[in-house]
């Protein structure tokens, strides 16, 4: 004798009713236009070209769609029109909390055109980037901001080739004739980092960064060389790299051996690190070895993320305008969507240093 198959019921012993998407039957646009006395051509003005119709038609068209939770099907219209609503933001690691911030900029930008952000990631590598600027093209996609992973731009090349708009983030040498651009001055930031440490009597400096591939990691070494020739310090003797596969904090802790080689009286006075997580993980690794930041050895950041005043000692770091990043490049990939006119644009932010406890004077 099969046994008898439990009723589904709620933790209260109630029944459960039918799922609503189980049941509930999708309301189109002949509805619609019936239950306002309208054709359906009137209600697809009033939900692409509302202009053209009449306040007090728009008025019945519009009560009709509240009252019968009407949903309007994008995806047909995207056929029609060849694009659809969304843009993507493809970054570099979605895990660092800069880009939480850059995302923010571009969301609240995108969503005052009536567009949404689809975010992806390309972990720092070119094939996933190209993936990802394949799905876009694919889903057909009205835009993209781009974090590009290294100097080749030939995946935003093709990109554009397929209709779909693009703007560089966070990379300043991107020519005007080619698309738009959004960065911060990373040689400044560099600049400003070196200046700092040197002024506290640091001579031997370790530069720890991701791969040289990535261009905002070349400009801020550039810049902590240029501080150190300004001082009048040799920059191939004031400064050691040392260079990780990644930028992220896993990478900063594994990189404290490396940082500390050559024994106590070789090993550096401080360390400008390319981003804030790294700098993270290398405070932590240092911590585990007993070595006191910043009585031992000084460390500065890049980006400025919210954690950076949560750790003790706090970091002190290079400060990027991380929301107006994500808005500025939002506000020129809707310009090209929608201007006609539309030129292209190279906009420049300029860094600050926010200057915590990780760095003190050397101890002599």
């Amino acid at each position: 004798m099969r046994a008898r198959r439990p009723d589904r019921s709620s933790p209260s012993g109630e029944p459960l009713s039918p799922s609503p998407r189980a049941t509930r039957r999708t309301v189109g646009i002949t509805e619609v236009a019936r239950h306002a006395g309208v054709s359906p051509g009137t209600v697809s003005n009033v939900l692409n070209r509302p202009e053209r119709v009449a306040a007090t038609t728009r008025r019945k068209v519009e009560a009709a769609i509240a009252e019968l939770d009407y949903v309007r099907n994008s995806s047909g219209s995207s056929l029609r029109s060849g694009r659809s609503g969304s843009v993507g933001l493809l970054v570099l690691d979605v895990t660092n909390p800069f880009f939480t911030e850059v995302a923010r900029g571009v969301e609240e930008e995108a969503a005052a055109a009536g567009l949404a952000v689809v975010l992806l990631n390309s972990a720092e590598q070119q094939d996933r980037q190209r993936r990802n600027l394949r799905l876009l093209a694919e889903q057909r996609a009205a835009g993209a901001v781009v974090m590009p992973v290294d100097d080749d731009l030939s995946d935003l090349l093709w990109l554009a080739r397929q209709g779909t708009a693009w703007v560089a983030l966070d990379r300043g040498d991107v020519s005007e004739e080619v698309g738009c651009s959004v960065s911060v001055d990373n040689h400044a930031g560099g600049l400003a980092a070196g200046r700092h440490l040197i002024g506290l009597g640091h001579e031997r400096i370790t530069f720890l960064t991701g791969p040289f591939a990535i261009e905002q990691v070349r400009r801020r070494h550039e810049g902590l060389r240029e501080a150190c020739a300004e001082a009048h310090l040799d920059p191939d003797e004031a400064v050691r790299v040392v260079e990780q596969p990644q930028l992220n904090a896993d990478h900063g802790e594994r990189a404290v051996d490396a940082v500390l080689a050559g024994g106590p009286r070789r090993r550096p006075q401080a360390v400008f690190c390319a981003n804030d997580q790294l700098a993270l993980g290398l405070m932590k690794g240092l911590g585990r070895r007993g070595i006191r930041v910043p009585e031992d050895i000084s460390v500065v950041g890049y980006d400025n993320v919210d954690f950076a005043d949560l750790v003790h000692p706090g970091l002190t770091s290079v400060a990027q305008p991380k929301f107006d990043l994500g808005r500025s490049a939002m506000r020129l990939l809707v310009s090209e969507l929608n201007d006609p006119g539309h030129r292209h644009e190279r906009a420049w932010f300029t860094p600050e240093l926010v200057v915590r406890g990780s760095t003190a004077a050397r101890r002599t």
